[in-house]
């Protein structure tokens, strides 16, 4: 099994559908609806057991305002989404060369 793994990583085969899938990953991201992000509760562990949010709460939500334009709604969830989403767009970049 190691063996077919091996091979299957070091074909094309495996180069091609890593970056489609690196190519719809921000294409899915953007169909999904914001309405139904805003609407459910958080996952946040610290927020959900103390009641204070953490200093990383709202940045998913933000970077998805930030992926439909919607700047201000962003900075309002956390400020922080200035940091995390020029990082992500690096990472992004940085796998997609890789």
């Amino acid at each position: 099994m190691r063996m077919a793994m091996n091979w299957f990583v070091k074909t094309n085969c495996f180069i091609f559908w890593k970056r489609c899938g690196l190519l719809l990953l921000p294409v899915a991201l953007f169909c999904i609806p914001m309405n139904w992000l805003l609407t459910n509760n958080s996952i946040c562990i610290i927020k959900n057991v103390t009641g204070h949010e953490c200093w990383g709460c709202g940045i998913t939500r933000a970077i998805f305002c930030l992926l439909h334009g919607q700047w201000n709604e962003a900075l309002a969830f956390n400020k922080l989404v200035l940091v995390v989403f020029p990082v992500l767009i690096y990472l992004w970049i940085k796998e997609w060369f890789k």
